[in-house]
């Protein structure tokens, strides 16, 4: 799930088809590079763009800039994308800040489509996920990791959780990764990927969808969702696509 496979990539185009003259990419997402017509991509990491955008042509480009702050005038854009992107900002301030920044660049009749990560209305238990994992019935680390972070915690009060947690999460729950590595099949190459998170001051926030749609519906004019495919854990990805409604009574983009 942390990456986007072809058919969420071509679910995306198809989605912003009518609106793609000027698309703006929240981050610099190499799968998502090139839709539309005219693409800007927006990260805030000098970083990022150096090592994971695939490189500016004559249809697409990528800046330096803050989400929560764009450096578009008003109604700038046909369209917006971005993957995961909400589950990157601290909820619900930031999350608020990125949807009304949004719904200022966006033109009359714009639409945004976010891939979402969102926790289950039924939360589980980091005991249940241990169980699950040693039973053969998650199907790669990633999908691991993401159920891990998003399993019930009994004082959180909101859906974010600092990206240390998660590593310290993991190991409370599989202390002999060896075990896990025999019962899954994982490489312990592939499990290692979470060590990554040790030290650092990054938070996620994976919210649930009813809390995603009670910010993002009083600010669009249609709000709606689409399954976003068939990969491990598409049950808790699906696309969460927010029409810019018209105003002053211009009508919508064709």
């Amino acid at each position: 799930p942390l990456r986007p496979p072809a058919e969420t990539a071509a679910i995306y185009r198809k989605a912003i088809a009518a609106r793609d003259g000027r698309v703006m990419l929240y981050g610099v997402t190499p799968e998502l590079a090139g839709i539309g017509r005219q693409q800007v991509a927006v990260d805030g990491s000098e970083g990022m763009v150096r090592n994971t955008w695939p490189g500016d042509t004559a249809s697409r480009r990528a800046i330096l800039g803050n989400w929560l702050a764009l450096p578009f005038a008003d109604g700038a854009m046909s369209a917006a994308i971005g993957d995961g992107i909400l589950s990157n900002i601290a909820w619900p301030d930031e999350t608020a800040g990125l949807l009304d920044e949004l719904v200022r660049v966006l033109a009359p009749g714009g639409r945004a489509v976010f891939r979402t990560f969102c926790t289950p209305g039924r939360t589980e238990t980091l005991a249940q996920v241990r169980d699950a994992a040693f039973d053969g019935e998650i199907e790669s680390f990633h999908a691991l990791k993401w159920r891990v972070a998003m399993a019930r915690m009994p004082d959180r009060r909101t859906p974010n959780i600092a990206v240390r947690d998660i590593l310290a999460r993991f190991d409370e729950t599989f202390p002999d990764r060896t075990a896990l590595a025999r019962a899954t099949g994982w490489h312990a190459e592939s499990i290692a990927t979470i060590d990554a998170y040790a030290g650092s001051p990054h938070l996620y926030s994976f919210p649930s969808l009813p809390q995603l749609l009670a910010l993002a519906v009083p600010r669009f004019g249609s709000v709606a969702t689409l399954d976003s495919g068939r990969y491990p854990l598409c049950e808790r990805c699906p696309l969460i696509v927010l029409d810019r409604g018209p105003a002053d009574g211009r009508p919508d983009l064709p």
